[in-house]
């Protein structure tokens, strides 16, 4: 499902379907079209090499740069979850690190983690 939605992501960003771009938004949808390509070549390649269990650990990756990176220009809290997200895409790819043999749970850890960030930081901005 994760590689369907990339080829859709990258299929809409190279048709250029979206609409009021500014020079900013060209250059993070070029960005974002280039990581869904890496995401998609890289998942495709681990699933063929049957080294599914790096999935997990590779997307916290790939989706925490880009959460960094639109950090610095959109919303700060961006930033903090994009951190949160590479440590627990590291973590992932470290078997047994944390007592246990499951990415899955790491990345659903981080997940949490990063999206609660983010909600605290719309939560503070909503209320000034």
């Amino acid at each position: 499902m994760i590689l369907l939605g990339g080829a859709v992501e990258i299929l809409a960003i190279r048709r250029g379907q979206q609409s009021g771009r500014s020079t900013l938004a060209a250059w993070v949808l070029r960005l974002q079209g280039n990581l869904s390509i890496v995401a998609l070549v890289l998942s495709g390649v681990l699933i063929w090499q049957d080294l599914a269990w790096v999935l997990p650990g590779l997307w916290l990756l790939l989706l925490g740069h880009s959460f960094y990176m639109l950090g610095g220009f959109a919303f700060e809290p961006f930033r903090v979850c994009g951190l949160i997200y590479q440590v627990g895409g590291a973590l992932a790819l470290w078997p047994g690190l944390l007592g246990t043999n499951s990415p899955l749970a790491v990345f659903a850890a981080a997940t949490f983690l990063g999206n609660l960030w983010i909600a605290i930081g719309v939560w503070r901005q909503g209320s000034t």
